[in-house]
């Protein structure tokens, strides 16, 4: 890297927490607080500052907004109800504090490619909350700020940055749609011209695309200055975490989050076969697939939180429609051993239970493909869809195998295809539920 180059990444630092100060130091307040909060998580004391952060919360929106006024008896957390989106978006207007009402506010919105469409907004408190988040928890997989975000994400119309603001944020945007061999060949081509310090955010599907284009170059690409890669929105294979590692020089670290709260949990550094709870922003809950009554420690659980700093419109007690498992470190607060995606494509067992999506990627050990698609489409009806030839797939030992977890009397079908498409969103779904028992 050329003194320049370092030069003017201690800069960009600089000009953001100057530019913080001069606003009144938020960001850098909310940072520390995070800090404080999540590196004594199990300490004595250590829920004292969420606690009180909670109260206010609770106590602003009972006194603020229409929907919780009926709540303002309220003793514990438990007295109010769960919500999902669907209860919020036919509630919309009730949702809002009155407090917020002639404030600039921000639209935080999901594409509603895997499920409802959806908008919050965001009050400025919350805006700085987040970005505390980011700053925090790409530190933890070894980023920081001033340093370059090559972001993979679906860049349209309705969220393309000018390239005026890309330069400023330090962001060097690539669609996740262009996947192509020339699209490839430039993306890292870009890269390897790029001595800057750069940190990777995308999505494992297209980090699958990129490392099967990479294993089929002769020459391995001289790529410098990763400081962190952090895949989003997907399970990440572990074939794929290998080999990004491989290619790029540094681990890959898992981040669960959603458009309408922020960052929930990331594996970082010291914490790679789990995911670190945002115990600072958020209150978290475990609850029953089918009840609101809390699972116990390594069962499958709705993942249900209370946003602690969105005052604009309260999301207390939301479910996030993900379930996952969550598990007890020592003395302190959970963490989250699995995160199994959203309840409406859990696979069930020909008996109904839940199978767990990440045994689905052991297809590939039987078969040669370049893409797969689980789909339960029947109480005991399955389907893999391969990207690949048939010669090239042991279809007999798949449905042994995985009967072995379905259930002996489970149909298994194949169909061979040419593309597993996209969604809008740019995601790529890898297990996909078309009979849901509880729908």
């Amino acid at each position: 890297m050329t003194k320049m180059v370092q030069v003017f990444e201690a800069l960009r630092r600089k000009g953001f927490y100057l530019a913080d100060l001069l606003a009144g130091g938020a960001i850098i307040r909310n940072y520390r607080e995070i800090k404080k909060i999540l590196s004594s998580l199990g300490s004595y004391g250590a829920d004292i500052i969420p606690q009180e952060n909670l109260n206010k919360l609770l106590s602003h929106a009972v006194n603020t907004t229409p929907f919780y006024h009926e709540f303002k008896d309220y003793n514990t957390l438990q007295d109010f109800p769960v919500i999902d989106k669907n209860l919020i978006l036919q509630n919309y207007e009730r949702f809002r504090s009155s407090r917020f009402k002639n404030e600039r506010l921000f639209k935080a919105s999901s594409s509603g490619s895997t499920g409802i469409p959806f908008s919050i907004y965001q009050n400025k408190g919350k805006r700085n909350r987040n970005t505390a988040d980011v700053i925090y928890f790409s530190e933890m997989a070894g980023s920081k700020v001033g340093d370059k975000l090559v972001y993979i994400k679906l860049w349209d119309h309705t969220n393309r940055k000018s390239p005026w603001i890309n330069f400023l944020q330090n962001i060097s945007p690539h669609n996740v749609m262009d996947t192509s061999v020339d699209d490839l060949k430039e993306f890292v081509s870009k890269l390897e011209k790029d001595n800057s310090t750069k940190a990777i955010l995308g999505y494992p599907s297209f980090f699958e695309e990129l490392c099967n284009y990479l294993d089929k170059q002769e020459k391995r690409p001289s790529i410098n200055n990763v400081s962190s890669i952090i895949s989003m929105a997907e399970s990440l294979k572990a074939s794929e975490r290998a080999r990004m590692t491989k290619y790029f020089g540094t681990p890959v670290f898992e981040r669960y989050s959603n458009q309408e709260n922020g960052i929930l949990a990331q594996k970082t550094k010291g914490s790679e076969d789990f995911y670190t709870l945002n115990w600072g922003s958020y209150f978290f809950e475990f609850l029953q697939v089918d009840s609101d009554v809390p699972v116990k420690k390594g069962e499958v659980g709705r993942i249900v939180v209370t946003d602690l700093f969105n005052y604009s419109m309260p999301m207390i007690r939301y479910d996030t429609g993900d379930m996952g498992v969550f598990e007890e470190i020592g003395q302190g607060f959970p963490v989250l051993s699995k995160i199994y995606g959203r309840r409406m494509d859990a696979i069930y067992s020909t008996k109904g239970k839940i199978v767990s999506p990440f045994i689905f990627y052991l297809v590939l050990d039987f078969a040669e493909v370049k893409q797969f698609q689980f789909v339960q489409t029947g109480q005991k009806n399955y389907v893999f869809k391969l990207n690949g030839s048939s010669e090239m797939v042991q279809e007999g030992a798949i449905v042994q195998f995985f009967k072995t977890y379905l259930g002996e009397d489970a149909q298994i079908l194949f169909e061979y295809v040419d593309e597993i498409p996209l969604l809008s969103s740019g995601k790529r779904k890898k297990i996909v539920n078309e009979y849901w028992p509880n729908a």
